[in-house]
């Protein structure tokens, strides 16, 4: 009798331990680093990773180490970089990341993800623009341009947001699929921290965007620059939404 409950009891831990592990829809990896201007928000965003994990039942996992990113990636579906880029990077952990898109797997870049000082030519293809300047934070209406599209579906045709709108150079407009725009009529473009005006970038202004890159996937968002972005469902839903594409690859680029 003993032994058959013994053998019923380690039927259900396993059966369960295969119902934990199936119920994962796939891995994400979480990559941040401490920098001057966005150091706050780390703590949020995790929060956030944390509950949108549970809720939509994937396995989540966040390092701050290009050590461990390097060491851990292989085994992810996706990978995002929240307000991290080349900077902390070395040659040996960016192939580990060109491995990962080559092999069919995702990338999401988060705010200055596009702002490298240490550049280098693969990973802003990667992203798809380089960061040039922003204005002061303020209001603006974004254009929702793809309501099918996962990181949209959730957003009305017209956004109020508030964020830094980064202006952009190197943009592959021929590359890239633009989700949301901003429009610079809604906002002082030019109001820069100094008296030197911004030139924004007129009437094309890309927020975010996706593209099939090198065998991969990649979706990138301006929007988060402050902590609060993180405790608003229409941003976290945003951001789901780009790494579930990138995960699953579920919509192709047309």
């Amino acid at each position: 009798m003993k032994t058959r409950f013994l053998q019923l009891t380690c039927f259900i831990i396993l059966t369960f331990h295969q119902m934990s592990y199936a119920q994962d829809q796939f891995k994400v990896l979480l990559f941040t680093v401490q920098d001057t201007w966005h150091y706050e928000c780390i703590p949020k965003a995790v929060d956030a990773f944390h509950k949108m994990s549970v809720e939509h039942q994937f396995k989540f996992d966040w390092t701050q180490s290009a050590e461990d990113l390097a060491k851990k990636l292989p085994s992810y579906d996706v990978v995002v970089f929240l307000n991290a880029n080349t900077d902390n990077l070395s040659n040996e952990q960016l192939n580990v990341l060109k491995e990962h898109i080559h092999n069919g797997k995702g990338f999401v870049g988060v705010h200055s993800t596009s702002d490298s000082d240490i550049r280098n030519p693969w990973f802003d293809n990667l992203v798809g623009g380089v960061f040039k300047d922003h204005p002061k934070f303020q209001s603006a209406v974004l254009t929702n341009h793809d309501s099918n599209f996962p990181s949209n579906m959730h957003l009305p045709e017209k956004w109020l947001w508030s964020e830094e709108w980064y202006n952009f150079k190197l943009l592959k407009s021929d590359k890239i699929t633009v989700l949301l725009s901003v429009n610079e009529n809604t906002y002082d473009y030019q109001k820069g921290y100094d008296e030197i005006p911004l030139e924004g970038m007129g009437d094309h202004h890309p927020i975010a965007w996706y593209q099939l890159f090198e065998g991969g996937r990649s979706f990138y968002t301006t929007l988060g620059h402050k902590p609060e972005a993180f405790q608003k469902q229409n941003y976290i839903d945003h951001l789901y939404g780009g790494i579930y594409w990138a995960a699953q690859g579920a919509l192709k680029q047309k």
